[in-house]
């Protein structure tokens, strides 16, 4: 995650002369109307002068316009502290910057100067989960002869992208038994077998079923469970979420995030899906800055229409405190119950054959329900 320098900033720049820049104008101008008044040709050389120092300085600022760059910080999670980097040229040394750190309110002057190399590195700060608008950042320069003042102001046009954390999650809380689930469904229902279709031209006999084969007068095989539909979709309780407050969505943020994650390291095909009206982006969840890209925007918004509950998902994520106690879920769903560490454990029934496990803000799975 590291900082990335590049020319993508758009700049502005300004030059102006210092107090001693304007006596020396003046002086020389003063001596050019001496010389013409008194007919001195010898005033001109002192006149010549302080306006070449002022022409010198000039020309000095003219080449170190375009000459700053800014580093901008990648996608970060909670915690982790941000920097942002300022490269400028070797004749910038010295030079001093000065910016505002950036979050929901911009009431912190950062400014310092450049040092060694004509860099520096301003420290931001650690962010809440969010994307925070970068402030532009100005770069005040001196000549060498301290006669023109040139201020660059260069908006770097990002934005500090700030992920929730994420906490290891163990294989073994994140077995599904979807499959099985769905099987004593629907042995429950009249002994009806829905996962089989049709046999085809190289179908295994293992796979056959043979019971719904002489109900159905053909040949019928197990239907195979499709991984990436039933064994991965992440639901996130939105919409019982909506208008509890910014510290039950990044609980939620949180604990979904960490789930998808550490389903997507298993280099499958996760999909995460929300109750409420949607406000997560599409994202490749095998990657962690995506992920977190993804979370930085996440919102609790209540759906404009009821939604049932997705009957694939495999995992749903839910605030403990908004939860039903009575909550049917299909066979084989794990219910993830997102609590407070000061909140006492709910009871809550969610329906056979489902695991409940809590999810303690900051610290993880606990299985303390059956």
């Amino acid at each position: 995650m590291a900082a990335r320098v590049g020319r993508a900033a758009r700049d502005r720049s300004r030059s102006r002369l210092t107090p001693r820049g304007f006596v020396l104008v003046l002086a020389g101008l003063g001596l050019v109307l001496a010389a013409y008044w008194e007919r001195q040709v010898v005033l001109l050389v002192p006149a010549a002068l302080c306006l070449g120092v002022v022409a010198l300085g000039l020309w000095w600022a003219i080449g170190a316009v375009g000459r700053v760059r800014l580093g901008v910080p990648g996608v970060i999670a909670e915690g982790q502290s941000a920097a942002l980097r300022i490269v400028g040229d070797a004749r910038q040394v010295g030079a001093r910057w000065s910016t505002w750190a950036p979050g929901p309110e911009r009431f912190l002057l950062l400014e310092g100067d450049l040092g060694e190399g004509a860099q520096a590195s301003v420290e931001l700060g650690s962010h809440p989960r969010g994307r925070w608008r970068l402030a532009p950042v100005e770069v005040t320069t001196l000549d060498p002869f301290r006669v023109v003042r040139t201020t660059r102001a260069i908006d770097p046009r990002a934005s500090l992208v700030v992920g929730p954390e994420v906490l290891a999650v163990g294989s073994s809380e994140l077995r599904s038994n979807r499959t099985e689930g769905r099987l004593a469904q629907s042995r429950t229902a009249d002994e009806v077998d829905a996962m089989v279709r049709e046999w085809r031209p190289g179908d295994p006999q293992r796979r056959v079923h043979w019971r719904q084969s002489a109900k159905r007068g053909e040949l019928m095989v197990r239907q195979e469970a499709n991984p990436a539909t039933d064994d991965d979709i992440v639901v996130v309780d939105t919409a019982r979420a909506a208008g509890r407050g910014r510290d039950a969505e990044d609980r939620l943020a949180r604990a979904a995030c960490s789930i998808a994650l550490a389903l997507a390291g298993r280099d499958r095909a996760v999909q995460v899906r929300e109750t409420g009206e949607p406000s997560l982006p599409a994202a490749d969840w095998r990657d962690l800055r995506s992920a977190l890209a993804a979370f930085a925007s996440f919102e609790a918004h209540a759906a404009d229409e009821p939604r049932p509950m997705d009957a694939d998902a495999a995992h749903v994520v839910a605030l403990e405190e908004a939860a039903p106690e009575g909550w049917s879920l299909a066979p084989g769903t794990t219910l993830w119950l997102v609590a407070r560490p000061v909140d006492p454990p709910r009871r809550i029934s969610a329906g056979s054959r489902v695991a409940v496990h809590r999810w303690i803000d900051r610290a993880g799975p606990v299985r303390e329900l059956a």
